[in-house]
């Protein structure tokens, strides 16, 4: 095991699970945790009653307030979610009528989102950007169709003006706000009220069956659909967790997290993992991009938290503030404890620079662990509950999952089977119905393969999405994830993310995404040459795009791996436009739609020497 490893806080346990497979079948294998889940019949509305009576006086929630901290015990959160219970169930919501949330993460999302909970109605939380970004609200109005909710809720009217006015414009349904300045939309204390003997009624007819969440794909391979979140999926990923890390028994959780409410990570994992263990979630209102995560680290330094969830890209924007800033660095390491990483593989380089990084400053490391899932899984169907000299190692099977590998291609597709899997698609019975094979495992669309075959308990490895797979025109299978993260690699920091193409091509080619703010400074920009129609003309550009991807290639030169074409993408791409995704990736499929007229111009042109530059304007450039 490489050094930091063993340099971890060693009052932090985690717990070693078997992993049986079976390997009966003639064309798949099967991997089980040895470990039972031994579920009972709670769910989250009972850990909130739970926390109420056992700790009344633990800080459940808190936020930024004008004047510091806003903050919401466990017993006030209890009474108020039933409080507003009352005014909720005079609406014509139902377990067929979701209520429609449009709120950033704060106390009062999650306390209209558990009071619908409480009368048996699924909430359905809308990432911002689709409502505050441009004009047309497409993906808003995408979203409301599919749902077809029964009252749409606002934090803020202000804030959601426009969107609030296309909505009223367009639907003939009910909308509620926290506050609000409109007169067509009322606020939720002026409603009329059930009585909480009701409440208490429909409540009680809540269980493990019952939707809690029609929560919206990221649309990471095709247009957003609504997968059904129930009880027992949310409460059995966290009973399982629980035996997977037990540093939980003894470490209770207190995390300062922005991953959004309308993302899985976000909405179950972190806020589910302090209700579930009596624990504080303490909403970040920065970001880690340029600009916010000054406002995330000066949150974290105030609160002190002893476990971080995050994603790739804001580990690495944390990571590059902390070499600058070691004062800030020593406060993080010393009070957390563990790391955790999902929605894609935090570099190795990266992976170990944090962790020499905390060693020196410390002297431990956070645990740094990791895990796989989406939505449909309510996050996890993998966990690293063990440490792994393998940056890349996405754990085992939760305990009561079954994981599913069959060849496809040249990979092992991967399928999952458990408490935590989605019964289906909101009113989506074909979707359903292509999602699960006649074993009922859900198709995640994902490959993986294990660490080591003869020892399934090592772990497994995320290895792209099968449905993102080309061949070229030779028969070549192309494998996108791995080329996306190695030419990302190289390309970084000048340029974030890249499409891959070429589908029936002699060669792979790219569009790269550049990292404007860093080139900027690099070139010294002015703010109208701050576009991807200057930056193509700029020779220094070029040569340091042909430069980058030519050691990229001196390493990766078979025609599988080889970069042959590349092109600065001419327009950041757009969340409204469906180009990137809520978790904040790239949508490879609508991208290449987009510019599919560029991509053809890019092949057309005869290739010369090692890398052809493609100019969508004027300029064709040869190195």
């Amino acid at each position: 095991m490489i050094e930091f490893v063993s340099k971890t806080d060693p009052q932090i346990k985690l717990g070693r699970h078997d992993v049986v497979t079976d390997d009966s079948a003639q064309n798949y294998i099967v991997l089980r945790n040895k470990e039972p889940l031994n579920l009972d019949e709670h769910t989250m509305l009972d850990c909130i009653d739970h926390w109420a009576k056992r700790s009344p006086n633990t800080v459940c929630m808190r936020e930024r307030a004008a004047d510091g901290w806003s903050e919401i015990s466990y017993k006030e959160f209890d009474s108020r979610v039933k409080s507003i219970a009352t005014h909720l169930g005079t609406l014509d919501i139902s377990a067929d009528k979701p209520l429609m949330i449009i709120a950033p993460n704060s106390i009062n999302h999650a306390l209209v989102a558990f009071a619908a909970m409480t009368l048996g109605v699924p909430v359905t939380p809308v990432s911002i950007a689709y409502a505050v970004y441009g004009n047309a609200f497409g993906r808003l109005a995408s979203i409301i169709d599919t749902v077809q909710p029964g009252a749409i809720h606002f934090s803020n009217t202000n804030l959601f003006k426009n969107a609030a006015k296309s909505i009223l414009a367009n639907y003939e349904i009910p909308c509620i706000a926290f506050n609000s300045d409109m007169d067509e939309i009322p606020s939720i204390r002026s409603l009329p009220q059930v009585t909480e003997a009701e409440v208490e009624e429909r409540r009680r007819a809540v269980n493990q069956d019952t939707i809690c969440k029609v929560m919206m794909t990221s649309g990471s391979t095709g247009a957003p659909k609504g997968v059904i979140n129930t009880h027992r999926m949310m409460y059995s990923n966290q009973v399982a967790l629980y035996k997977m890390w037990p540093f939980l028994k003894d470490m209770t959780p207190s995390l300062v997290s922005w991953l959004p409410w309308s993302h899985t990570f976000g909405g179950n994992v972190c806020v589910n993992i302090a209700l579930f263990n009596g624990g504080t979630i303490t909403i970040d209102d920065g970001k880690p991009v340029p600009g916010h995560i000054g406002r995330t680290i000066e949150n974290i330094c105030m609160i002190e938290p002893n476990i971080h969830f995050n994603v790739p890209a804001g580990i690495e924007a944390l990571l590059a503030e902390f070499e600058e800033n070691h004062r800030q660095a020593r406060k993080f390491f010393s009070v957390v404890k563990v790391i955790f990483i999902a929605a894609a593989a935090l570099p190795e380089k990266t992976r170990n620079r944090l962790a020499e990084l905390s060693i020196e400053l410390v002297g431990t490391s956070p645990k740094l662990l990791a895990g796989w899932g989406s939505t449909e899984t309510a996050p996890f169907a993998t966990c690293l509950n063990f440490e792994s000299d393998v940056a890349v190692n996405i754990g085992v099977p939760m305990p009561g999952t079954e994981i599913k590998l069959t060849p496809v291609q040249d990979k092992m597709a991967l399928a999952v089977r458990g408490p935590n899997v989605t019964p289906g698609y909101w009113r989506n019975e074909k979707a359903t119905a292509e999602a699960f094979d006649a074993d009922g495992f859900y198709s995640m669309g994902d490959a993986g393969r294990l660490i080591n075959p003869d020892n399934p308990s090592e772990g497994l490895i995320f290895d792209g999405r099968t449905s993102e797979n080309f061949k070229l025109r030779s028969g070549t299978w192309v494998n996108v994830n791995a080329i996306r993260v190695g030419v990302v690699t190289a390309l970084k920091p000048y340029f974030l993310d890249a499409v891959i193409t070429g589908h029936n091509q002699s060669e792979i080619g790219l569009l790269i995404v550049p990292n404007i703010e860093r080139l900027t400074k690099q070139y010294k920009l002015s703010e109208e040459q701050q576009n991807a129609a200057h930056l193509q003309q700029l020779d220094a550009v070029v040569h340091q795009v042909i430069e980058l991807l030519q050691q990229y290639n001196d390493v990766y030169f078979s025609n599988s791996t080889r970069i042959g074409r590349v092109a600065i993408i001419p327009e950041q791409p757009s969340i409204e436009k469906n180009e990137i995704t809520d978790k904040g990736y790239l949508n490879q499929r609508a991208l290449l739609e987009s510019w599919s007229e560029l991509i053809d111009k890019m092949y057309d042109e005869e290739r010369q020497s090692s890398i052809y530059f493609h100019s969508f304007q004027t300029k064709i450039a040869e190195f």
